[in-house]
């Protein structure tokens, strides 16, 4: 959100396409927090959720950002692998 224009003409403006990934975001956290023991079996390890500013999801193993969590256009749940940061790439 942002503040533009002089004097008594001020007007707000607000990024429409962050509002909409922090609905999304919180819609997703919610899902990963109520299946987390469907989520557990599927991935294998215990994990946690760590929500950017900008409305990104990562789950979380071992303090290390593993997967990064969103919803697909049918509203099904994906997870994107995140390559170590020590591998050999």
């Amino acid at each position: 959100m942002s503040f533009v224009g002089t004097g008594g003409e001020d007007w707000v403006e607000i990024d429409g396409d962050l509002f909409d990934r922090t609905i999304t975001a919180t819609t997703l956290e919610s899902v990963l927090r109520d299946d987390y023991e469907q989520v557990l079996d599927a991935i294998g390890v215990p994990f946690e959720i760590d929500r950017t500013a900008e409305g990104l999801l990562f789950i979380v193993v071992n303090g290390e950002r593993r997967y990064r969590a969103e919803l697909g256009r049918r509203g099904r749940l994906i997870f994107t692998s995140i390559m170590p940061t020590d591998g050999p790439l």
